[in-house]
């Protein structure tokens, strides 16, 4: 059983004003990472639905889905509710290899996703860059580590800044209460059995969260979306999804 311990990390005392948030927008998401060096042919794209013929349409293979979603009163009634059972229970054991970046700057929720996208995902990140430095330290760095880097990143400040302008609305302000929060979710490696588990990175939980065995990452993280998300506020329309794919004729 694992669990990643951030009760420190929460702690962090970052020197550091609230980021104005990011709009969920496959344009502003890709402006985002290909400033920072991930490659032209990685491509965040909008997913419009969760219907079967709206999925289809996604782009193979979907590497990461990531999920903007209004955060309720029932919703942080289970997430502290969740956090409490695994505290008492644990979960699956996780992979090692697995990158989760607790979340100590405030409106930062999108950045943290992009992270946690790619960071998690088989993609090219140009070699030497600051993306690719911060993904390599956090290899061998504990959650309290991982999330002062973050803090401490200013090439994460600048390309958040840059990109919370280039949405189609207007950007709120920074100390805006914003009630709208970003996850991710990946394929990770089984850590003691074959196959791959799906697994939801969210800076605000105490660990990664598994949801159990999957071969098909779009399929099951999105029927986690309407069991695990969308039924806490099914008449709200402030959901979005947005998908990492790869194409090759990019």
């Amino acid at each position: 059983m694992a669990t990643l311990n951030i009760d420190s990390a929460n702690e962090i005392k970052a020197e550091s004003e609230n980021w104005v948030p990011l709009e969920a927008n496959a344009d502003v998401f890709n402006d985002w990472a290909h400033k920072l060096g991930l490659a032209e042919c990685e491509q965040f794209v909008d997913v419009f639905g969760l219907d079967d013929d709206l999925l289809s349409m996604v782009p193979q293979p979907v590497k990461a889905l990531l999920l903007l979603f209004p955060v309720s009163k029932n919703y942080e009634n289970e997430r502290h509710a969740q956090a409490a059972d695994i505290a008492r229970n644990g979960q699956a054991e996780l992979d090692n290899t697995l990158v989760f970046f607790p979340q100590k700057v405030p409106n930062a929720c999108g950045t943290m996703a992009l992270l946690h996208a790619m960071a998690n995902s088989p993609v090219t990140v140009a070699p030497g860059s600051d993306l690719a430095r911060l993904f390599e330290n956090a290899a061998n760095q504990n959650s309290e580590e991982r999330a002062q880097a973050v803090v401490d990143a200013s090439f994460l400040r600048t390309a958040h800044a840059s990109s919370a302008q280039a949405g189609q609305t207007e950007a709120p302000n920074a100390n805006d209460d914003v009630d709208l929060h970003f996850v991710t979710f990946v394929l990770a490696p089984a850590a003691v059995s074959e196959g791959t588990r799906l697994i939801e990175l969210d800076g605000r939980k105490v660990s990664p969260i598994d949801h159990g065995s999957s071969q098909d990452l779009l399929k099951d993280a999105s029927a986690v979306v309407k069991e695990k998300f969308m039924k806490h506020d099914p008449g709200n329309i402030n959901f979005a999804l947005i998908a990492l794919t790869t194409q090759e004729d990019y």
